[in-house]
């Protein structure tokens, strides 16, 4: 259903129409969702990238975020 239908006669088909618009709606979707994906995935690898890189600078550092006075 990715490909417009096209009939031969005079005028339009309601339904090919609503088809139509269906599937323009559909590939719409289905590319929305493709990119959510992508910068999604990326994005959650990069900030466990960040998180990564401050656990080792506290371990390396031997750095506490323990209030002293407890």
């Amino acid at each position: 259903m990715g490909k417009t239908i096209k009939i031969g006669g005079v005028g339009k088909s309601p339904a090919i129409e609503k088809v139509n618009r269906l599937n323009a709606i559909s590939s719409s979707l289905d590319a929305a969702a493709v990119l959510e994906k992508k910068v999604f995935q990326s994005e959650q690898a990069k900030a466990q990238e960040r998180l990564n890189k401050r656990k080792q600078i506290i371990e390396d550092f031997a750095i506490s975020f323990q209030d002293k006075n407890e």
